[in-house]
């Protein structure tokens, strides 16, 4: 878990270093740097909450944070594709957000794919919400009672290798913004890869 949480720890130290370097050029009314940064922000520090959750023990806690990782990672390679046509649209979906129709998953499948994300990554973000209400459910005294019916709930390091993959993605959208300023990207898919006993393109 160690070199998860050590991997999952360079994106930030990678997203701090770019926008260091490219502050200067960041335009307050563009929507491309608005959405971008802002999408970027939400991704970093819903990653450090997951990880100290995951550090605690609380990693099926963590897979809310898990699901809302992968859509702001989503929406960021989304708008990087064409930044200038669809950054307006991201953040319109932003400004207009409302928890019952946040995170639409047939949309965030249709992205993961056409991205080329890992089925494993995707199915820790997109298929866990029994994980999440039914998971590691015994700690409270006589719940044994209903073992039958409880999950087990994640384990920390798969939350932590698909959410190192997913703030992976989050940067590559960066780099393709502003090329050459947010590198690291596959050394994290790597470093994710490799704590799951599985090749770069596995």
């Amino acid at each position: 878990m160690k070199e998860l949480l050590a991997a999952l720890g360079l994106a930030k130290v990678r997203v701090d270093a770019g926008f260091s370097r490219i502050g200067r050029r960041l335009v307050a009314g563009n929507a491309a740097d608005r959405a971008l940064m802002t999408l970027a922000a939400r991704a970093v520090s819903a990653g450090n909450a997951l990880m100290a959750l995951c550090r605690e023990g609380h990693a099926n806690e963590s897979l809310p944070l898990l699901r809302a990782l992968a859509e702001f990672a989503l929406a960021m390679r989304w708008v990087s594709v064409d930044a200038e046509a669809r950054a307006p649209q991201a953040w319109t979906e932003l400004e207009a957000a409302r928890w019952e129709f946040l995170w639409p998953e047939a949309r965030a499948r249709e992205r993961a794919e056409s991205f080329g994300m890992k089925a494993w990554a995707a199915d820790a973000a997109f298929a866990t919400a029994s994980d999440f209400v039914r998971g590691n459910a015994g700690g409270l005294p006589w719940s044994h009672v209903f073992s039958e019916s409880q999950l087990p709930g994640r384990k920390p390091e798969e939350v932590l290798a698909a959410a190192t993959v997913w703030l992976a993605l989050a940067l590559e959208a960066l780099d393709r913004r502003w090329p050459g300023e947010f590198p690291g990207s596959a050394e994290m898919r790597d470093r994710a890869q490799i704590s799951r006993g599985q090749r770069h393109d596995e």
